[in-house]
């Protein structure tokens, strides 16, 4: 499993790189160091395991490799035996037992690697237990809702500064301040 997390700083950057390590993806690592320096830099945080990563070889398939021949026949007997020539030979190399106990090996993975994921998220968001919910956003939709979010922190922002100076009693409209 690879997951490549792009972060806005190494600050931002480490926990979710501790998060992984203490997860059980001991591969994981941070990347794209070179130009910290550089604000528009952007550490990536690479998450990886090839731990639990499981190859077996259960069989072979053959292609039977007939030259093509001159020969006197009809169009339906010449089709049928170029369909005869593609066709590819499947031979297994193990038994129904030893495949069913490779099942068995690549099911316990799967659970591994689930439990291992589980616990990243646990890490990274604190969730003890709790089902995640992902809402995919794509780029229009996402601008739209931080334009919202920003329009209602100016709204309140500005509220918040509007009651304060009438507190204060200097309620000129000429003061407003607005911080972002």
């Amino acid at each position: 499993m690879i997951l490549h997390i792009a972060t806005a700083s190494l600050a931002h950057a480490a926990p979710i790189l501790s998060a992984a390590i203490s997860a059980g993806f001991r591969e994981s690592g941070a990347q794209s160091l070179r130009n910290l320096d550089d604000p528009n830099a952007l550490p990536m945080v690479a998450v990886r395991s090839a731990g639990l990563a499981f190859e077996s070889v259960i069989g072979v398939v053959q292609n039977p490799a007939n030259p093509p021949q001159a020969s006197h026949k009809s169009d339906g007997e010449e089709e049928m035996q170029q369909q005869r020539e593609k066709e590819e030979i499947i031979e297994a190399l193990v038994d129904e037992d030893y495949l069913e106990m490779l099942v068995d090996i690549a099911n316990e993975r799967f659970e591994a690697n689930t439990e291992r994921i589980r616990r990243f998220e646990e890490a990274l968001f604190g969730i003890e237990g709790k089902k995640i919910e992902y809402e995919w956003e794509d780029r229009e939709t996402r601008n739209e809702r931080k334009k919202r979010e920003g329009l209602a922190r100016r709204e309140e922002l500005r509220n918040r500064g509007e009651r304060q100076r009438a507190v204060d009693g200097d309620a000129d409209d000429e003061d407003i301040m607005v911080a972002f």
